[in-house]
């Protein structure tokens, strides 16, 4: 319902109205109405009635489901949810290629436990199941995949837009942080594992404040001017990973160790890598085969790190 009842507020109408036209009580709307607003959706009250002050498209499942034309894959969208990614953990018997998107989530996470900003109709929240007949080891580079496949889609529906990676997992638009991925890994017998992934794009985020984050961020808005019909932009990346997953699957990494150094925002830099809370500094010299990163130290010795948090350094 709160899909019809957003698109009534695009133009001022009046409580009355509003429920006539959806078939419910005037309480209903006034509680909708409170719900919006938790959701920090700016509605303007007037004497006229209600309005939204800026306009807000919602994600449409037959639209994305349309505009992927795949029958393999299952799509659920939700208003709210904690966690795409927990939901799908959390699921019984869960299909291969089960897609979840969320307006809102309350509970979203990022590495290591780190809490991930997620308000409501404005970004791009989806993870995704998906079986793998191989041992853990095996998809050990999966997170950078997933990272080529996204700013790959970016790409292609925005050729100016220059999206770049930085080791191992988050997405650069204009230097600033534009998202990120979240993968895990839930081992099975037999030697399969199922992989949860999660990615995060911030898509329509001019005039929103992110308390509590800590760096520099963007979005598509900031960088494009406009406001971005995120149907559009979630079907590309559905796409773009759906076609690079089966590429994945049959050659592994070896045809994504070529396109890295594309992307790679660290190439060539002085950064530090934290792992565990050791500290280590160098210049940043790409990824080896598995997708670990390669690290010159001050000795000129190339130390390789499978997993760890990277900072860019002032020279």
């Amino acid at each position: 319902m709160i899909v019809t009842f957003i698109l009534a507020l695009i133009s001022v109408h009046t409580g009355t109205d509003i429920a006539v036209t959806l078939g419910i009580s005037r309480t209903a709307v006034w509680k909708v109405i409170q719900r919006l607003k938790k959701y920090s959706i700016d509605v303007r009250s007037q004497h006229q009635g209600y309005q939204l002050n800026f306009p807000l498209l919602l994600l449409d499942t037959k639209r994305i489901e349309d505009l992927i034309e795949n029958p393999k894959v299952t799509l659920e969208i939700f208003e709210t949810i904690p966690s795409t990614s927990d939901y799908l953990r959390d699921k019984p018997s869960v299909k291969n290629l089960c897609f979840c998107l969320a307006e809102h989530m309350s509970k979203g996470r990022g590495r290591l436990g780190r809490s991930w900003a997620a308000p409501f109709g404005r970004n791009i929240y989806l993870s995704f199941s998906y079986m793998f007949n191989k041992d853990i080891s095996e998809i050990s580079g999966l997170s950078l995949v997933i990272g080529i496949l996204v700013v790959k889609a970016l790409d292609s529906l925005y050729p100016g837009l220059k999206p770049l990676l930085k080791w191992p997992n988050d997405i650069y638009i204009d230097h600033k942080k534009g998202g990120g991925i979240l993968i895990d890994i839930i081992g099975e017998a037999h030697g399969s594992c199922k992989a949860i992934i999660g990615v995060a794009v911030n898509v329509n985020m001019k005039g929103v404040d992110l308390k509590g984050v800590d760096q520099p961020w963007t979005s598509l808005e900031h960088a494009l001017t406009i406001k971005q019909d995120r149907n559009i932009v979630v079907a590309q990346i559905m796409q773009s990973i759906l076609k690079g997953i089966d590429v994945f699957l049959e050659k592994g990494m070896e045809p994504f160790l070529l396109e890295w150094p594309r992307y790679d925002v660290l190439e060539g830099k002085k950064i530090s890598i934290n792992t565990s809370g050791d500290v280590t500094t160098g210049i940043a010299r790409g990824i080896n085969k598995h997708g670990y990163l390669l690290l010159e130290l001050p000795s000129g010795n190339i130390e390789s790190f499978a997993c760890g948090d990277t900072s860019l350094l002032k020279d």
